[in-house]
């Protein structure tokens, strides 16, 4: 099975279809979204995402990221599967969903802190609900052991590159709080002990092998809209996934 990971998308239309499209090209059979994926999911929008994943008979999931509107995602019940239904060919995963695809052990954990808050509208352009809580954490944990960790922000420990540059623009509180927030991540990590992880949130395409003090760990960061469809998006075989347990 080839699953496509995708990075932020942020609602934008023409880049949507054209990562959909990508995907399929590249023999993907469904697309696995790292979150700031729909933001306030307008109609546009999800209509134009449906409508390219209808035509290339692909499926996409995701976890939300800080930029989407959670009033509009917690309207919507969990159906019988775990997921949130958000047009025919689109799910959302919630904090805590567990899947499997041949044999490799999934868990989603969406969220993030928005250091740029200041500068946003609550409610309008960032949402109380973007952070992971103590239940999420602890859905997670009492889950047991995973294999591939599916996030939008990344746990603390790894150095993702330029991310240190990048903070001179925000504020030092909100730096603390963004910190924070991956240090609860890497609860989750340190207790179901995944084999990689995939994440977007930073705009920052990179891989690298990361020891969490229970052997290698291939973390995966990718890239955001408007930018390259190599660096958004990474077509996995997870048949070539020699970390299995």
């Amino acid at each position: 099975m080839k699953v496509a990971f995708a990075g932020d998308w942020h609602a934008n239309v023409h880049w949507a279809r054209r990562a959909v499209v990508h995907a399929a090209e590249q023999g993907a059979e469904t697309i696995v979204h790292l979150g700031d994926y729909g933001y306030s999911f307008t109609r546009d929008y999800l209509s134009a995402v449906e409508s390219a994943l209808r035509r290339t008979g692909l499926t996409l999931q995701f976890v939300d990221g800080n930029h989407e509107d959670f009033t509009f995602l917690h309207a919507l019940s969990i159906g019988e599967d775990g997921r949130r239904q958000i047009t025919a060919r689109v799910h959302h995963l919630p904090r805590g969903y567990r899947w499997e695809w041949d044999g490799v052990r999934f868990l989603a954990l969406g969220g993030a802190f928005s250091v740029d808050r200041r500068w946003r509208t609550l409610g309008e352009s960032y949402w109380a609900e973007e952070m992971i809580t103590n239940d999420d954490i602890k859905r997670c944990i009492d889950g047991g052991p995973a294999d591939v960790l599916v996030s939008h922000d990344c746990p603390t420990g790894v150095p993702i590159p330029g991310l240190e540059r990048g903070k001179l623009i925000f504020p030092a509180d909100a730096l603390a709080q963004a910190e924070e927030h991956r240090t609860r991540l890497r609860e989750v990590v340190d207790a179901v002990q995944p084999r990689a992880v995939w994440h977007g949130h930073y705009h920052v395409p990179y891989a690298m092998p990361i020891d969490f003090g229970y052997g290698p760990v291939d973390v995966h960061g990718l890239d955001m809209d408007t930018t390259t469809m190599l660096t958004n998006m990474q077509i996995v075989d997870l048949a070539d996934m020699d970390w299995r347990r």
